[in-house]
């Protein structure tokens, strides 16, 4: 085991091997111990956890999830997935969220799973999946737990069959599929990345991540939506930048940076990533109403998220991965060059929205809520997650600061819309 926990053993011929998708092939060249792109995603309970029940749930979910099922592996030019035969441990929760995985506790696996008394969560490294795989992993850990406890799901509607044997197509790299040529002259590298954005002021926690999450009628944000030409997401972003706006100002746009599932684009049952980012900007003194702000994010939204305009974006991303110098360099050497490039590179984003919309299960499987929490960093100092079940939608901020000024105008904001948000904490 290398010092920074990846296995360089050796390697045995007959485990299946997987190439990172190309949205993933960054992620290890990245990260460090202490920084890494992380998600969580969490289940409320009706009933109190049974640590080996989850365990023994969790086994029987991941043999339906082989790309889940893997540890990260060294190549000459890439890092690769190998197959995990190590059983998959859950962890007691320990008060705080979105800590480094160290793959010596979990055996490999990029991913940990963790009880609390009414809880069940997953936090994920990006370089497996996108947010809306890793909720289809969720959905069938919370039902498979139901079924073990006892209790009587009706039905697993909106669950993936776990008797079904694994597609080729949930393991496919979406991005090489619908993939065209282009140009590197075609490629508009200063739209991509944009002039320096606003950055949030804060102190930093020393502690951990501070996080909470503000419960909402999903009814109320959608028709407030509709009233306002917008969507339920360009709502919440408009309303964002413009409590970013109140409370720090600046002479710098606010960008937010939104996901959007590509899946709805370009049909795909990949259970990998396949999502690509759309930069809302919003320059100083363009807008003063929040209404200026959910009308702007709608109309950045529906140019930016249009089948053309991903399709070229991710087209640069798979163009540069099979660019001759990117497959000739050795791994050691982008390495080396992403640790020298942190030094220099600036952040993108002001803050990160990302919406995975609604969660459908069965009746019967014990759940109350569920929150979707982004990973934070020193620049990118808050970021926001929302998912919906049943007749509620949960906004959770995650803050690498200590200040909750922002969070607490955004309730201002939405109750300021005729949107009444329930505060609640998360650590």
């Amino acid at each position: 085991m290398r010092a920074d926990g990846v296995a360089v053993k050796r390697r045995s011929p007959s485990l299946k091997r997987y190439r990172l998708d190309v949205s993933a092939q960054f992620y290890p060249i990245i990260s460090t111990k202490k920084a890494q792109s992380l998600f969580r995603l969490s289940a409320e309970t009706d009933a109190v956890v049974d640590p080996e029940l989850l365990r023994e749930a969790a086994e029987r979910v991941l043999e339906r999830f082989p790309t889940f099922k893997v540890r990260l592996r060294r190549g000459w030019a890439w890092y690769y997935f190998e197959e995990n035969t190590a059983k998959v441990k859950v962890f007691p929760s320990t008060g705080k969220i979105l800590l480094p995985i160290d793959v010596k506790q979990t055996d490999g696996y990029l991913f940990r799973i963790a009880y609390g008394e009414r809880e069940i969560s997953l936090e994920v490294f990006h370089a497996i999946c996108d947010g809306m795989a890793a909720m289809e992993f969720l959905k069938a850990l919370v039902w498979q737990y139901a079924v073990l406890s006892g209790a009587r799901p009706e039905g697993n509607e909106g669950v993936i069959d776990l008797a079904e044997t694994p597609s080729e197509e949930e393991a496919e790299d979406a991005f090489y599929r619908y993939y065209r040529p282009i140009r590197f002259g075609d490629i508009d590298l200063k739209g991509l990345m944009g002039e320096p954005p606003l950055l949030l002021p804060g102190t930093v926690a020393e502690e951990g991540y501070g996080a909470a999450y503000y419960e909402v009628e999903a009814a109320a944000v959608a028709g407030k939506a509709k009233q306002m030409g917008a969507t339920f997401t360009t709502l919440v972003c408009g309303a964002l930048a413009y409590t970013v706006e109140k409370v720090s100002g600046g002479k710098r746009p606010i960008v937010i940076m939104v996901p959007v599932n590509l899946r709805a684009l370009f049909p795909s049952r990949t259970l990998r990533n396949f999502v690509n980012f759309v930069r809302l900007t919003f320059k100083p003194g363009e807008n003063t109403s929040v209404a200026d702000y959910v009308r702007s994010a709608a109309e950045q939204l529906r140019a930016g998220a249009t089948k053309e305009e991903m399709e070229k974006f991710f087209a640069t991303t798979v163009r540069t991965e099979k660019s001759l110098l990117m497959r000739v360099t050795p791994l050691w050497l982008k390495v080396l060059g992403a640790r020298i490039g942190r030094f220099f590179l600036k952040s993108r984003q002001t803050m990160i929205f990302s919406n995975v919309g609604r969660v459908s299960l069965p009746k019967g499987c014990g759940l109350r809520r569920v929150l979707f929490n982004l990973n934070v960093s020193k620049t990118s100092k808050v970021n926001v997650g929302a998912v919906t079940f049943g007749e509620k939608t949960a906004v959770a901020f995650t803050r690498s600061i200590k200040e909750r000024d922002l969070e607490e105008e955004f309730r201002r904001t939405m109750e300021g819309l005729g949107i009444p948000c329930a505060a609640n904490e998360i650590c």
